[in-house]
């Protein structure tokens, strides 16, 4: 019995049905190559409905159990969790439950998404075993590539691939751009690729994206997300190499991209907005910075209570529709926790934004008019929601201005603060002793 249990390796039970071994996935990789074996991977969450439907009513069954304990090295891997997240992140998992099947060095040789019938998930068990007996790996994929390999249906392969284990391939896309039919362009196939690996709203994958937005309702609903997931990847990889490189052009182009996909005046600028403002503030520049700071901070001034009060009641509406999406029960102590947080939830976030305006302008202007303006939105950011951290922006920009007596008195209220609230204080009397 014992030499049967050493065979098996470490499990969480041995109950019937599937069984789940312990092992940490590159130990589940070692146990692949000494068993010539697949390691099948359940990536869940804690708050998905199919995939305890799944546990329930599938993974309890005996012939699921011999078939999977025989044929895998089973793993189980909670996505909530900081490695079990990482790792979602890693193999691209963007829904759950997904089911992969790897290979002794981790790449995947099958995938499936979603819950599935006893029938089913036998079935898609024996198509991994089958597809492992044809798989070719990663590197003989690179091999024939860089040899000059560039049929569709091989790059099409190797694009799918190499974006599965390495993320994001531009280079690899243009090459299947370069080749692959006009009347293929909007297939789900085409766009899924390009969307997956598109990264720059300069690129053709993107223009072929945008362009495919004026066919968009007469497309399927995988063909649109495709669209939009695509659409969204080019913004977020160009904003990131425009502030890299400090790169102002790059951010208009960016811009520009930005109204050429907005499904609305409105929704444009009000991206164009967070990008400027994010742009500026990551790049330290103030020109950038001040121009959205005063347009945004004018516009908090001017709200009225009944403002915030419908701001808040929207948001507390939109909170509970997710929590009913991810089966979220209002009792639990994680919805009231989030629910108390959303209390006045619109005063808190504009003070927060107006201390964050007043910070960087205390950070990037030396300018006695500019820092006077700053002092004006960080006493309303007080008023609005009296925080440490306010307090403590409004004590810096005091000091700057020359004010140093009121700079004192507004640290002493932080600390003061933080004391009843019980937050740890020592970094705000390092401050307060700087001020003095």
């Amino acid at each position: 019995m014992l030499k049967y249990l050493l065979i098996l390796g470490p499990f969480f039970t041995m109950g019937q049905g599937l069984v789940f071994s312990e092992y940490k996935l590159d130990e589940a990789m070692k146990a692949a190559q000494n068993e010539d074996k697949l390691i099948f991977v359940d990536f869940y969450a804690s708050w998905c409905g199919p995939c305890k439907a799944m546990e329930s009513s599938v993974f309890s069954k005996d012939r699921v159990g011999e078939f999977y304990n025989r044929s895998f090295i089973n793993l189980k891997i909670l996505t909530d969790e900081k490695e079990g997240n990482a790792l979602a992140k890693q193999y691209g998992v963007k829904e759950f439950p997904t089911y992969m099947y790897l290979n002794e060095k981790g790449e995947i040789v099958y995938k499936t998404v979603g819950f599935q019938n006893e029938e089913k998930f036998l079935k898609e068990a024996r198509f991994a075993l089958k597809e492992k007996k044809g798989f070719v790996s990663i590197e003989k994929l690179d091999s024939l590539y860089e040899s000059g390999q560039r049929e569709l249906e091989f790059l099409s392969d190797y694009l799918k691939r190499k974006y599965e284990v390495k993320g994001p391939q531009p280079e690899i896309l243009t090459s299947y751009l370069e080749v692959l039919p006009r009347s293929q362009l909007l297939t789900e196939k085409a766009l899924t690729l390009i969307s997956d690996n598109v990264t720059t709203v300069s690129s053709e994958g993107f223009s072929i994206l945008a362009e495919s937005l004026y066919r968009f309702q007469a497309m399927t609903e995988n063909q649109q997300k495709a669209v939009l997931s695509g659409i969204a990847q080019s913004k977020r990889y160009s904003f990131k190499e425009a502030v890299k490189k400090k790169d102002d052009e790059l951010l208009n182009t960016l811009i520009e991209a930005v109204y050429a996909t907005s499904y609305s005046q409105e929704a444009a600028l009000a991206e164009e907005r967070q990008f400027r403002y994010d742009y500026a503030k990551l790049t330290e520049n103030f020109k950038h910075f001040s121009v959205i700071a005063r347009e945004e901070a004018e516009r908090i001034l001017h709200m009225s209570d009944s403002d915030f009060e419908s701001k808040t009641l929207a948001t507390i509406k939109d909170f509970k529709k997710n929590a009913e999406l991810r089966n979220l029960s209002p009792s639990s102590g994680q919805y009231k926790m989030m629910m108390d947080g959303l209390e006045n939830g619109a005063k808190k976030s504009a003070s927060f934004q107006l201390a964050e305006f007043a910070w960087g302008y205390y950070q990037m202007t030396a300018e006695i008019n500019e820092l006077n303006q700053a002092l004006r939105w960080s006493a309303y950011s007080i008023k609005l929601h009296e925080t440490p951290a306010n307090w403590e922006t409004y004590a810096f920009l005091l000091k700057k201005v020359g004010r140093k007596r009121d700079a004192k008195r507004a640290m002493k209220q932080a600390v003061k603060l933080a004391r009843k609230m019980g937050i740890e204080s020592g970094t705000l009397k390092e401050a307060y002793a700087k001020i003095k």
